[in-house]
């Protein structure tokens, strides 16, 4: 019986976690879409599998890779960064401004526990790759990522 109690408890705590990611990307949507030009919609990716890894690429372009958080915890992969608005000139006239700025966030389920220790992380013309060996063993909870 005490299988059933840890079992529900997991299901339990795997939906809250579900229901506050969703409610989290429908608040950042709602942002974005409700002040143009001053917060980023989440960054769009592919989450692709291959026998040995897991690979995100996500399109983040623009921002300085010094400005660009990566954090793993309990098979979430979160993402986080910041572009600031170039300085506004007086003497120039806008037009449209169309561009955004401001801070960004997006949290990933990973589908498969991977060796946090051996995730690598790079920037390249836009693109964030971060690969993520399969999990065969054990290994830490969580784990910050450096950007290359």
């Amino acid at each position: 019986m005490p299988e059933l109690v840890i079992w529900k408890q997991r299901r339990i705590g795997r939906l809250k976690r579900d229901m506050d990611q969703m409610v989290q990307r429908m608040l950042s949507e709602f942002r974005a879409a409700s002040t143009p030009g001053t917060t980023w919609k989440p960054p769009s990716y592919d989450l692709i599998e291959t026998e040995k890894e897991i690979v995100l690429k996500a399109e983040i372009p623009g921002v300085d890779p010094n400005k660009i958080e990566i954090d793993i915890t309990d098979n979430i992969l979160t993402i986080e960064g910041e572009t600031k608005q170039e300085a506004v000139s007086h003497e120039e006239s806008y037009h449209r401004i169309e561009r955004r700025y401001g801070s960004f966030s997006r949290s990933i389920p990973i589908p498969r526990r991977i060796v946090l220790s051996k995730v690598k992380a790079t920037y390249k013309k836009g693109i964030l790759t971060i690969v993520m060996p399969k999990f065969s063993g054990e290994e830490k909870r969580g784990v910050k990522v450096r950007l290359r």
